[in-house]
């Protein structure tokens, strides 16, 4: 191996758990060297809260005055010592992983995480992420167990908490605006699984990617729930620069990856944890709300690989067929990201374009094969409920980027016209899963969110990019009824900013041909939220340049938050396309 690329660190599987093994002693050859800080010494007093929240404390007794303030509960002081002689000056033993250390008081909320979230959260997933592999690493790290017990309380205060206050990305909650009192149990939890996180993973260097991989998962679903998508954004940024040479869908890391990985030690569901993390950089790309995201979709490998297509006649379990499909969506996904972006831009030349083509090619063949694949694996009998639907979600997946790779290398946005029938089938499909699952499903729902792409946001590009009127207003209808949040892909946020553009292309629409023009074409790209006002001026780009200058073209538009923009009165349409929905009302 050339002296210019780096050995990547393998993920170790969850099972067989390799034993412990004792931290490095700095005084040993190859130890990691600390950092030292170059500026002043760091304030050791305050209490242990008011430290990770990086703020200044008063240290006043028996709480201080920044917890009380947000009526959190205050976790005191650390009394220091010099040790005597003989003594160890290593890490408490309370950092070290523990089986035993679920207090009363956590119990309710471990049994709300297991009994109730990991399905939710599940969505229409078979996979054992939540179900095994964040339970087994629980019960074994301590910062594992204060995250989950974190996302457990914040997911019971957001079921106890009124629906005039639910987090959201136009409203998120954050630890200065503490919501009720479970809500500052999660809190708690948080700082702590983030302290022990910073001590056990970060300050000495990465020893485990795995584990980091896995913590970093949780971290972003608390926020998320939270509706705190600038920290989500700065999670997701992070973790993929400390994980870089430990994930194989990185650009830069195809060929040390492909020669070195030990593929005897990558298990299924190691390779599942794996691209969940650049799963959703890529589709929280996708939204205005993840900017950091939209400029990291360059960093993933497109190139499509044959092995991530299982041939049509050899078994897999619904759960290795996920797997598979995770791959192949991350490098399709990443594709047509690329794809949009690099379109634009005039100064490629024929052997590029021609690269692009020749994976747009690749990818719709690969497409084909899926449904086959997809299609066989339905005919199964004996499969479960959740196995059925996970594979149905697939198949509706599969539809949506059939359309969205035969598309992207239009400059003009008008090819996606030429599919109005595949967009009528995947609507239709999507509203019979829909009503199947409501059906087959228990109406009440405390977690509402989930990692995985679902139905709801297999109808963004229905929304965005199908312009015919009934199709959309649909898929807008369908939308609005569903009664979770996907990955970044928040309902109530992402329709106000695009029923913007969808306005703005419903003045535009020819009435004599029916047809929206190039010119008439907008995305969202932005915007700016006044709750209090109760407004959004959304921020809209212009799907063809300007023609003298050659510069994108941009407009704004406000709108009210109170109720969502009626298209259908603006334009004079008197259908009621949201008869076939109501069925989904929770």
């Amino acid at each position: 191996m050339s002296r210019f690329q780096r050995q990547p660190i393998c993920l170790h599987p969850i099972a067989p758990r390799p034993p412990e093994t004792p931290s490095r002693d700095p005084a040993q050859p190859g130890a990691a060297r600390k950092r030292t800080r170059a500026s002043k010494p760091k304030v050791r007093t305050g209490c242990k809260t008011c430290k990770i929240r990086h703020l200044k404390c008063d240290e006043a007794k028996p709480a201080c005055r920044q917890c009380s303030k947000v009526r959190m509960v205050c976790d005191g002081y650390d009394h220091h010592r010099s040790p005597s002689s003989g003594e160890s000056t290593s890490p408490t033993p309370s950092l070290s992983p523990s089986r035993t250390k679920y207090s009363t008081h956590d119990i309710p909320y471990l049994d709300f995480f297991r009994y109730q979230l990991i399905d939710d959260f599940a969505g229409s997933s078979c996979t054992d992420f939540w179900s095994r592999v964040v339970l087994c690493e629980a019960m074994t790290s301590d910062s594992v167990r204060h995250i989950t017990l974190a996302i457990a309380a914040l997911s019971k205060a957001i079921s106890e908490s009124p629906s005039d206050i639910k987090p959201s990305p136009l409203s998120p909650w954050t630890e200065k605006s503490v919501i009720n009192t479970t809500h500052a149990v999660a809190l708690r939890h948080y700082v702590k699984a983030l302290s022990l996180f910073r001590h056990q993973h970060l300050d000495n260097g990465i020893q485990s990617p795995r584990a980091v991989l896995i913590m970093t998962l949780l971290l972003i679903t608390f926020e998320l729930l939270q509706g705190n998508m600038e920290s989500v954004d700065n999670l997701l940024t992070t973790s993929i620069q400390l994980l870089r040479d430990s994930l194989t869908h990185f650009l830069q890391n195809k060929k040390a990856v492909l020669s070195t990985y030990d593929q005897k030690r990558k298990e299924d569901d190691v390779s599942d944890i794996e691209h969940m993390l650049p799963f959703l950089s890529i589709t929280g790309g996708w939204t205005p709300f993840l900017k950091t995201q939209q400029a990291n979709l360059s960093i993933w490998e497109t190139t499509p690989l044959a092995e991530n297509v299982p041939p049509l006649h050899h078994y897999s379990t619904p759960m290795q067929l996920q797997t598979i499909w995770g791959r192949f969506f991350l490098r399709a996904t990443a594709f047509t990201g690329q794809a949009f972006m690099a379109i634009d831009q005039s100064h490629h030349g024929e052997e590029t374009l021609r690269r692009w083509k020749d994976q747009q090619e690749t990818y719709l063949g690969q497409l084909v094969q899926w449904q086959a694949v997809i299609g066989s694996a339905l005919t199964n009998h004996s499969l479960q409920q959740q196995e059925t639907t996970a594979l149905q979600v697939m198949r509706l997946h599969c539809q949506m980027l059939e359309i969205g790779v035969l598309c992207c290398l239009d400059k003009t946005d008008m090819l996606w016209d030429a599919y109005d029938s595949a967009f009528d089938v995947l609507v239709g499909d999507c509203l019979t899963l829909a009503l199947a699952s409501r059906k087959s499903n228990k109406a009440k729902l405390y977690g509402k969110w989930t990692m995985q792409m679902g139905i709801l946001s297999t109808l963004g590009p229905a929304i965005a990019k199908c312009r015919n009127h009934d199709i959309r207003m649909r898929a807008l209808e369908m939308a609005r009824r569903m009664p979770w949040r996907e990955g970044a892909w928040d309902a109530e946020a992402e329709l106000f900013g695009k029923l913007g553009a969808v306005l703005l292309e419903e003045r535009g629409r020819d009435l004599s041909t029916g047809i929206v023009s190039a010119e008439n074409r907008w995305t969202w790209v932005d915007g700016s939220w006044d709750v209090a006002e109760s407004k959004l001026v959304g921020r809209y780009v212009r799907s063809v340049s300007d023609e003298v200058t050659g510069q994108p073209v941009f407009q704004t538009l406000e709108l009210g938050l109170g109720k969502l923009p009626d298209i259908c009165r603006e334009v004079g349409c008197a259908v009621d396309h949201a008869v076939e929905c109501r069925a989904l009302e929770y």
